[in-house]
């Protein structure tokens, strides 16, 4: 599910970032720091009663600075020109409150720490007028500078839903093919448990049904992007061959040859299945003789090598379809996972036999852990 974002009830943009508030803060402190350090640089006045002085001045500025872009939050649906228009009277409303603290903070300051001053300069008027201009100014800059904090949080936001949502999108994916049985297998599989019955073959029938539930178990159980040990792979598949071998009884003979050092292999859950329903289908669904499935595991340096092998036991028998079982609908699946999860270094070759039919899949070796699927 895609988590729902929070969004403003007011303009229907995102919520303006946590860092909004520390960040007007540290743009009034840094630039009240830094005349407090041009004064006592000068010689006029000492560092902390400069700081002191400039106390009040630091925190209502912040407070004005929020009240605008609160403002403007609010203007949004307004066109930009009517918004710079309301905008601007309203940072030198807030600069002319902003001039009168500092004139208040300055002039009672001064008559604490500096009695000795002059209660009135000449030009005061003319500072306090360059002041609120200096104000507006600085108001209108932390304006634009929580403007691009707010579009960066909504581009992280919108990069966000992107990605959840191809997240979302390629879980469906993937659960799709990993749930892709060929409906004729259950059929089929359903039928010959039909027939037992009747037939009086009900303990067949009841390891049929048995591995049936086994192997669809298996194949809903678990997440679809998680990956799976080979051995828990290896027992599905063979819940897998051990009903369709009730079913086709001496005809299906299964080989397996796994290295030792293969079976704590990580691999896609249920990515074995299509190769082995391909071999079965195509090697005893188009003639009558018996056919010997070898699956075969290898561990190479780095990459696990998989097998699956089926030869038809009269070597005079054809097989007609080799060079067009490459296409089928097991492989394609096998390939679409494959690039889905974009595996590096996986790929599935296809070769045609004299006497049967090969696909080897390659995959990167990983042990597999706990953590990394539900397992069986």
């Amino acid at each position: 599910m895609i988590q729902q974002l929070p969004v403003s009830p007011v303009s229907g943009s995102p919520e303006l970032p946590a860092a909004a508030v520390p960040v007007a803060l540290c743009i009034w402190t840094i630039s009240y720091l830094a005349i407090d350090l041009i004064m006592w640089a000068g010689g006029r006045s000492t560092l902390v009663s400069n700081i002191v002085i400039s106390l009040p001045m630091m925190l209502t500025a912040p407070v004005l600075t929020m009240a605008l872009e609160r403002l403007r939050r609010q203007l949004l649906h307004l066109a930009p020109a009517l918004i710079a228009a309301l905008l601007v009277p309203a940072a030198f409303g807030a600069a002319i409150l902003q001039g009168l603290v500092d004139y208040s903070s300055v002039r009672l300051g001064a008559a604490l720490l500096f009695p000795d001053w002059l209660a009135y300069v000449p030009t005061e008027h003319r500072q306090f007028g360059f002041g609120i201009y200096v104000y507006a100014l600085h108001f209108l800059c932390c304006l634009l500078a929580l403007t691009l904090l707010q579009a960066q949080r909504s581009v992280q936001i919108a990069v966000e839903r992107q990605t959840e949502a191809v997240s979302a999108h390629r879980r469906a994916e993937a659960k799709a093919l990993r749930l892709q049985l060929n409906p004729h297998f259950m059929f089929n599989a359903l039928n010959s448990i039909a027939a037992l019955v009747a037939t009086g073959g009900n303990r067949v029938a009841d390891a049929m049904i048995c591995r049936l539930s086994d192997f669809l178990r298996a194949s809903i159980v678990g997440d679809p992007e998680s990956d799976v040990s080979l051995s828990s792979e290896i027992a599905t598949i063979e819940s897998y061959l051990s009903i369709e071998q009730l079913r086709f009884g001496e005809r299906l003979k299964v080989e397996w040859q796994i290295a030792p050092g293969a079976w704590d292999a990580a691999i896609p859950g249920l990515i074995l299945q299509p190769l082995a329903e391909n071999a079965v289908k195509h090697g005893l669904g188009k003639s009558r003789s018996e056919i010997r499935l070898i699956i075969e595991v290898q561990r190479i340096g780095g990459s696990v090598t998989i097998s699956v092998t089926d030869r038809r036991a009269s070597s005079a028998a054809s097989c007609p379809d080799a060079d067009i079982r490459g296409a089928g609908i097991g492989l394609a699946n096998v390939r679409q996972r494959l690039t889905l999860f974009g595996t590096e270094r996986a790929r599935l070759e296809t070769e045609p036999l004299p006497d049967g039919f090969r696909a080897r899949l390659t995959l990167p070796y990983r042990k597999f852990s706990g953590e990394q699927g539900t397992g069986q």
